[in-house]
């Protein structure tokens, strides 16, 4: 039997007691900047898909990281060209989502009026932005965390998808407000 219940639980419940105690802080981030978010309710929209696309776009790297590791077509090395492909295509489908993602909550929360002195080309720069920078850390925490999980025994399935989903909404946060902040909009 490849794979024992005993082990994935054995494995991966410290991982996901940690994972679930840095959420928890990232919570806190955000109740600190509460009255802030609910005077720009576009960027309260945006945070949880912000955190899930990276979430996915993570955790599907991760994913045929995990296989490639499995199967052979990928080595634990950084030179790895397959792994190179994976990961400047992860980064790529997220700059794509992100634009594609910031141009419909503008416009949702244009016509919901939920918006008033922010135009579509500030608004995309800060969610690509953010996105962009949040794609590279997140693509590079699967990598990292697929390789480092393989080369250890444990397997990489298990282990990818909380890291990255966990870096991705802390991250996820910390791009968001340093961004807002580069652009001078009031967070």
């Amino acid at each position: 039997m490849i794979y024992s219940w005993k082990k994935i639980v054995k494995h991966g419940l410290p991982l996901l007691t940690v994972t679930i105690i840095i959420e928890i802080f990232a919570g806190q981030i955000l109740q600190g900047k509460q009255e802030a978010l609910i005077l720009f309710p576009i960027f309260l929209i945006s945070i949880p898909v912000v955190n899930s696309v990276s979430g996915n776009i993570g955790s599907v790297l991760g994913a045929r990281l995990a296989s490639g590791l499995h199967v052979g077509y990928i080595s634990l090395s950084i030179k790895d060209k397959e792994m190179h492909d994976n990961l400047i295509t992860s980064i790529l489908i997220g700059i794509i989502t992100y634009t594609i993602l910031a141009i419909v909550i503008y416009y949702i929360a244009l016509f919901s009026n939920l918006i008033e002195d922010m135009g579509l080309i500030e608004f995309v720069a800060i969610l690509l932005s953010t996105g962009f920078l949040l794609s590279c850390v997140v693509a590079l925490a699967s990598v990292i965390t697929a390789f480092l999980s393989f080369k250890r025994g444990l397997d990489p399935d298990d282990m990818v998808a909380p890291v990255v989903t966990t870096v991705g909404d802390v991250m996820g946060i910390v791009f968001l407000f340093s961004i807002l902040g580069l652009f001078g909009v009031g967070i």
